[in-house]
């Protein structure tokens, strides 16, 4: 499986800086429309039903948490910020749903028992955890026989993954490494799961509403490596300029097995 080399962190450390990070950016990420992209197609495609009990994990402001819980018996949202998890319960309340409960919690320890839910899920998250493939096992540990995994994120050929990474680093410090296509499909083919899925969409997004959601180190810098980028899409998100605004394209891979 080749993973992009990950920079030693300390596990404390890095959770603290999500919690930054996300703590600011918390009331702003539920407000960008591309956010919610895609939901219908996951819900499609992992066949869940009224007999699913689903834990969806760094559920962030619990934009695919409340889209499941409408089809779904019972939903969990676990996520290590507090705020978002205050966003994701006013999203909730907005939606009347009362199937959903919110926990926080480490991804790397998950505190449930073995073989607890029928759907296991995560989106936009693998990106920020240090030692995804520990993240993954804990995601079949807690997946009942028969039941679905599902990852969603980012995913992106070995060619572009290092300028993306510096990319995404600036734009958002608890960012790690994305993965690359072949790593994720490598891990889902590693593990004890059949009927493997991989679909993938473009999440579009403008540069404005990115940075206006973001706290990056350096944003002049930021913006020049994506203009510079037009055309040329050596990062791999294929930033366009249409009517002076400029706007990205993330490549988002779906992931989805069942657990034998």
């Amino acid at each position: 499986m080749k993973f992009v080399k990950r920079k030693v962190m300390n596990r404390e450390s890095h959770n603290q800086n999500i919690i930054r990070q996300f703590s600011q950016q918390a009331k702003e990420y539920t407000k960008i429309p591309s956010h919610s992209d895609g939901l219908d197609e996951l819900i499609k495609r992992s066949g869940v039903s009224k007999q699913d009990h689903v834990l969806d994990i760094a559920c962030g402001s619990g934009l695919l948490s409340c889209a499941f819980a409408h089809h779904a018996q019972y939903v969990t949202g676990l996520d290590i910020t507090e705020q978002m998890l205050e966003e994701a319960k006013r999203l909730q309340s907005s939606q009347q749903l009362t199937n959903i409960n919110w926990i926080i919690g480490d991804v790397n320890d998950l505190p449930f028992p073995d073989q607890h839910f029928s759907m296991v899920m995560s989106r936009f998250g693998f990106h920020h955890f240090i030692n995804p493939q520990l993240v993954f096992e804990e995601m079949m540990r807690v997946c009942k026989p028969n039941g679905v995994v599902m990852v969603v994120d980012v995913a992106l050929p070995h060619s572009k993954l290092d300028l993306y990474n510096v990319m995404e680093k600036n734009r958002d410090s608890s960012h790690v490494a994305a993965l690359s296509v072949e790593a994720l499909h490598d891990m889902f083919q590693s593990a004890s799961l059949s009927r493997i899925q991989h679909s993938h969409f473009i999440m579009t997004i403008s540069l404005r509403e990115q940075l206006n959601a973001s706290f990056p180190q350096d944003e002049s810098a930021l913006k020049d490596m994506i203009i510079r980028d037009i055309g040329a899409d050596k990062i791999g998100i294929e930033p366009v300029e249409i009517n002076g605004e400029v706007y990205l394209n993330y490549p988002i891979h779906i992931f989805i097995g069942r657990k034998e």
